[in-house]
């Protein structure tokens, strides 16, 4: 019976021997089977599908013959310059863990080498990362005070303008105020009404220039008239082109003059009058602004493409109608050379290559333009 007892845990033991050795054969056989995938990826410069297979080896059969190799060609095909998706912390985890294997002092002193650069890359990227956040806040802040700078001299300017519309009115006071003390000085009060007319005179530029409509505009045949008034400014064509409408509709000559803004395309400018002088469409913007366009500025657009001259209002009408039919405003101004004719303009430009650019796309569509002054 004893020996009974005896065979039976002799067959067992050999019984586990042969299982275990078989799982160790078959566990081999899987990992090699990985190890040959990854190797055929290498070779194909597969390199991130071929760490990926090296990692499954030393994930899953970290007893196996493989495991030392899988570890090490884990980590270095994760960082290798040619891998899609180099992942350095990957490559971190898989190099500490080859340390803590039985190596030499030669595997030992490069898997160190590697460990040392990956961590000094980690640092870098940090301070990477806190640079790039800087730099943003940095920016912010810099777009801030440009804005507020734009600003800033916008306003110095408007004021920089009533400013010398404010001197030129205390001016024109001072004068009739020393005309009416003249006069009743020398006892002629009927010089007072002199000194009135005198007073409206030193007027006359400014309330000429803000004429109802287009042919009522100032009547100097032989002037130029550089300066405009800018009351507002539309991205859409149609609605700037409606805004001069409304100007028209208040008793001012608004017309709509596009120009090309970079980084921010095309955009339509309405203006308003004709004016000779800088001081005399200064005038007219402070007035404007006390009723009806707060944001009213002076600009200097000395040149325009010019459509026809014509003698009849009614051709001139006609005319003007077709160009806005087409998208484009025009209005008219006296004719230099006879003052019982009228030039259909349109635009406002403040050089001759931007005005170019209009009567080009105007002859396209055959008007007869060409570029002149104001």
């Amino acid at each position: 019976m004893k020996w009974n007892h005896v065979i039976v845990v002799i067959l067992y033991f050999l019984v586990a021997g042969c299982s275990s050795q078989f799982h160790g054969s078959r566990s081999e056989l899987q990992a090699r089977n990985h190890m040959d995938r990854a190797a055929a990826l290498e070779d194909a410069s597969e390199y991130h599908q071929a760490a990926q297979e090296y990692s499954i080896v030393a994930e899953r059969y970290p007893s196996t013959n493989y495991y030392k190799t899988a570890v090490w060609k884990a980590a270095l095909l994760s960082i290798h310059p040619a891998n899609s998706e180099i992942d350095y912390n990957a490559a971190l985890y898989w190099l500490k863990i080859y340390l803590g294997l039985p190596l030499s002092s030669e595997e030992k002193d490069s898997a160190e080498i590697y460990v040392a650069m990956l961590e000094h890359i980690n640092v870098l990227e940090s301070i990477l990362s806190a640079f790039a956040a800087e730099k943003e806040k940095l920016q912010a802040v810099a777009q801030q005070q440009s804005s507020d700078i734009v600003t800033a001299t916008q306003r110095l300017v408007q004021l920089e303008a009533d400013l010398i519309l404010a001197q030129a009115e205390l001016k024109k006071m001072k004068e009739v105020d020393v005309r009416m003390h003249r006069s009743r000085v020398n006892g002629n009060d009927g010089k007072s009404g002199e000194g009135a007319q005198e007073t409206s005179e030193l007027n006359k530029d400014e309330v000429r220039t803000q004429s109802p409509s287009w042919h009522r505009a100032p009547p100097g045949p032989q002037d130029f008239y550089p300066y405009v008034i800018q009351v507002s400014s539309y991205a859409n064509k149609e609605e700037s082109i409606q805004a001069a409408m409304r100007a028209r509709n208040k008793g001012y000559s608004g017309f709509v003059s596009d120009a090309h803004i970079p980084g921010k395309g095309d955009w339509y400018r309405v203006y308003v009058g004709f004016y000779r002088t800088l001081e005399a469409a200064q005038g007219a913007a402070y007035e404007m602004k006390k009723q009806d366009y707060l944001h009213a500025f002076v600009v200097k657009m000395p040149f325009a493409v010019q459509i026809g001259i014509f003698s009849s209002d009614k051709e001139l009408k006609e005319l003007e109608a077709d160009l806005r039919s087409k998208g484009y405003s025009a209005y008219g101004l006296p004719d230099r050379m006879s003052p019982n004719k009228f030039r259909l303009l349109t635009g406002a430009f403040p050089s001759e290559a931007a005005a170019s650019e209009m009567a080009k796309a105007l002859q396209k569509e055959d008007f007869k333009s060409k570029v002149v002054q104001r």
